[in-house]
């Protein structure tokens, strides 16, 4: 369902004209939708469990305060579709990341019926510590391009996410409210 919202999505992206694509070399661009689709994904997984063994939480936790920090205010029931778990173990989850100071409970600003977790920001900080040798194999790589080359690879990389937060938000909507119909 995500992947045919986001090709649907993309159709509005402003792309760059023909001419200056035509000159990459071929597969360049089927290569980089291949490290940005399932590349980084696998390797951000097996950072994520050694970084959960680290810390001593399950590793389900960890994805799941990651995904607290990055929306910093996310519905239960949303949590949930994107763990893909049921209520009852987002719940179990929550109570955990509650219970040792990663995450609070709150009240949808909007929709006072609505429980939203929000993530502690002293206690989330540790993580944010532990993930500080990423910044720092960037900032050594960084050094092989000038300031134009990391301002375009920084424009595209934050176009990407901004797609992928667009794409997920809709699908979080789209699906919130099939599951109100039923």
């Amino acid at each position: 369902m995500l992947q045919q919202e986001t090709i649907v999505h993309h159709e509005h992206v402003t792309v760059m004209p023909e001419s200056h694509t035509s000159d990459l070399r071929p597969g360049m661009l089927d290569d980089i939708a291949l490290m940005l689709g399932r590349q980084f994904s696998v390797y951000n997984a097996a950072c994520q469990s050694a970084l959960a063994e680290k810390l001593g939480i399950p590793l389900a936790d960890l994805k799941a305060l990651e995904l607290v920090m990055e929306f910093d205010a996310l519905p239960t029931g949303q949590l949930a579709q994107l763990m893909g778990i049921s209520s009852g173990g987002a719940t179990a989850l929550i109570n955990r990341l509650e219970a040792a100071g990663y995450v609070q409970r709150g009240r949808h600003p909007l929709d006072r019926r609505m429980i939203v977790i929000r993530p502690v920001e002293e206690q989330c900080q540790h993580l944010s510590q532990e993930r500080q040798w990423i910044a720092e194999a960037v900032m050594l790589m960084a050094r092989r391009y000038d300031t134009t080359e990391l301002e375009t690879v920084h424009a595209f990389l934050a176009q990407c996410v901004r797609t992928l937060r667009h794409d997920t938000l809709v699908w979080l909507e789209t699906r919130s409210a099939h599951h109100d119909d039923h």
